[in-house]
């Protein structure tokens, strides 16, 4: 499967300015960026998989499931300061089962992030370039051989700097940084490979963003408002 990464969010769910946490309101600048959360695009591991010629990937033992799942956020730095020094987006996972818990019988978690991509790019790297997801449901910029199985992927970095954290478990992030005379500009996608264990009935999602501003009081974390959390959330499938 050919999975082609947007240059811009096709679908909002929630677009607005960012806020400082209750205990420094009354610190926020006049100015704060402004946010938008994209609606999370979701393939089961099967159809991301699927060669050209009609080859099925089978799930393994164990009888998990597996989903390749996409975001994206766009920022918006305000005019003149403060300035955008560090950005975290958090995946928060836990079964749509309740009953089901979110630590598994034989240990690790019912639901959880199986890989993530990127993990690590840095300025350097290419702002386009091609990677791929495998049988085994892990990123490679190893291309998909001609027939074979894997999904191939069209990335577009539009972040400087940025690092996955905490893949294996149901609370991955990942953290973009600007470089130099490159700030944290434009829409930027994610991707993640999310598993469940049986019982769980598929999975609970939500996203978290919190932006770290340069002021002239020093750093200053800003989220989301209260009100953005009922529109980032998410089931699967």
């Amino acid at each position: 499967m050919l999975i082609i990464t947007p240059l811009e969010i096709e679908s909002v769910v929630w677009e607005g300015e960012l806020v400082p946490s209750a205990a420094t309101r009354g610190a926020g600048p006049a100015q704060r960026p402004v946010a938008a959360i994209g609606k999370h695009e979701v393939w089961s591991a099967a159809q991301a998989l699927e060669a050209e010629t009609g080859k099925k990937w089978t799930l393994p033992l164990g009888g998990a499931e597996f989903w390749l799942v996409r975001l994206a956020c766009t920022l918006r730095e305000p005019g003149g300061s403060p300035t955008i020094a560090e950005v975290t987006q958090t995946l928060y996972l836990r079964p749509r089962n309740p009953a089901a818990g979110e630590r598994a019988a034989g240990g690790g978690y019912t639901a959880y992030a199986y890989s993530l991509f990127p993990e690590r790019l840095t300025v350097e790297d290419q702002a386009e370039f091609n990677a791929s997801l495998t049988p085994e449901l892990k990123f490679t910029t190893v291309e998909v051989k001609p027939g074979g199985l894997g999904a191939k992927i069209q990335y577009r970095k539009a972040f400087p700097v940025i690092q996955a954290y905490d893949v294996g478990t149901p609370t991955p992030y990942w953290v973009f940084r600007p470089y130099a005379a490159h700030p944290l500009a434009g829409s930027q996608f994610v991707y993640a490979v999310v598993a469940a264990q049986a019982g769980t009935g598929g999975v609970r999602g939500s996203v978290e963003l919190v932006v770290t501003v340069e002021t002239r009081f020093g750093p200053l974390r800003l989220g989301l408002p209260e009100e953005a959390r009922a529109h980032v959330g998410f089931v699967i499938p």
